[in-house]
């Protein structure tokens, strides 16, 4: 598995670093050598996962219009996709399929270098948690692999939720934090919501529509179909109107990027963008970092980070920053020097602080325990205490538990 190897590659980074002085000292090694083991671990690990395919099509004959198309070459080559979604076609399928065929090239030139970036983050958390990959063109009907997408009524990120949906399932979302527009905590939450909805409805198309208009408009129209097990098609007619398209389109696009034209662009497929969620334990000036890092093109840094809606690294989720490998590895090397001239004054911590508007209100703040978090680091988090948040919550103990929302100020 991938994570698996980051580790170790990661692991193997870490222990020449660390042991690189202890080795000098002992003059087994001269420094030189060090340096050029550790810039060889960089850059096998950077060659390997850049020339993972960021999507492959399956081997087939592919239709360049729609004059080519045929119900019979849908069903042949959709089989292919092995996928666990039934993928059926009918006459508002086909509609979807002449229209998305009807579009610019330029469009799909775009929507393949997103891909290329966001594809293999999406497949390696869907294949985690043992999802079908095909779900990943759900965020193609949603945004447009937009990760600053805002929809007319107010949903946001790669995956557009809603604002009540979003902080339902535990997503921060304030004056300096949105992590809708974040990559992994989007993505994440999103497969969440398709198990459960998995869980209820025991039907691919039903749950992937339910994402659309929710679980309590798909159980009404299975009430209003009066059939004891109904498949989607069978109470498609009782659904939104929005909703009754929207399988359709995920079908067609589903279809659109793997049998036609519009399937390739080799000069994106062929590679991927290695992303590293990276470790930030101060608060850093982002913008600014991102200016160090990468001097050409430090917005395509930031937008990997759009959640961060002050450059304040202290909100970031989990205390973790996306970067491209380079950089991550960059970041490492030079942290010393960022944390001693690009952070934040106390000025302007204060200024970009997620409970900033919490306080300013005198509400009270909650957190919701993520994976892997201690109380001391979210004391640190909120610039409080472990005895605050203690006090605050009744507790007896440092211990806490995943999922469960704290009462920090």
């Amino acid at each position: 598995m991938k994570t698996k190897q980051i580790v170790i590659l990661g692991l193997s980074y870490l222990f020449l670093a660390s042991n690189a002085s202890k080795l000098v000292a002992q003059k087994l090694v001269k420094p030189k050598s060090i340096k050029n083991n550790i810039q060889r671990i960089d850059s096998l690990t950077k060659q390997y996962y850049t020339q993972i395919p960021s999507h492959t099509k399956p081997k087939s004959s592919i239709i360049s219009n729609y004059s080519e198309y045929s119900t019979d070459h849908f069903n042949e080559n959709m089989k292919k996709l092995g996928s666990s979604i039934p993928f059926e076609v009918n006459n508002s399928v086909e509609r979807y399929i002449k229209y998305y065929l009807s579009l610019k090239p330029e469009f799909y030139d775009i929507l393949h270098e997103r891909m290329q970036t966001y594809f293999p983050v999406f497949e390696e958390i869907l294949d985690g948690q043992n999802l079908p990959i095909e779900l990943k063109y759900v965020s193609i009907i949603e945004s447009n692999l937009n990760p600053n997408a805002v929809s007319w009524c107010g949903a946001t990120g790669l995956w557009q939720f809603m604002p009540y949906t979003g902080k339902n399932m535990g997503m921060l979302i304030n004056y300096s934090l949105d992590e809708r527009k974040s990559i992994l905590k989007s993505t994440q939450t999103a497969c969440t919501y398709f198990q459960n909805s998995q869980g209820l409805f025991n039907d691919w198309l039903m749950s992937i529509a339910s994402y659309n208009c929710g679980a309590g408009n798909i159980q009404k129209a299975i009430r209003r179909s009066g059939l004891e097990n109904p498949n989607f098609w069978e109470i498609v007619r009782y659904l939104p109107k929005e909703t009754q398209n929207y399988i359709p389109k995920f079908i067609a696009v589903t279809y659109i990027l793997n049998f036609t034209v519009h399937a390739e662009r080799l000069n994106h497929n062929q590679k991927s963008e290695f992303l590293v969620s990276t470790n930030v334990d101060t608060a850093l000036h982002f913008e600014r970092v991102c200016k160090y890092l990468q001097p050409s093109s430090e917005k395509e840094l930031t937008q990997l980070n759009c959640e961060l809606l002050k450059p304040n690294t202290a909100n970031a989720t989990n205390n973790c920053i996306i970067l491209p490998y380079d950089n991550s590895m960059q970041f490492f090397r030079v942290q010393d020097t960022l944390i001693a001239h690009y952070g934040l004054s106390k000025n302007e911590i204060v200024q970009y602080s997620s409970y900033n508007s919490n306080r300013s209100s005198g509400r009270s703040q909650y957190h919701r325990i993520q994976s892997g978090e201690t109380l001391s680091g979210i004391a640190r988090k909120y610039r409080t205490s472990v005895k605050k948040i203690m006090r605050l919550n009744g507790m007896r103990s440092t211990f806490i538990r995943t999922g469960k929302n704290l009462r920090v100020r």
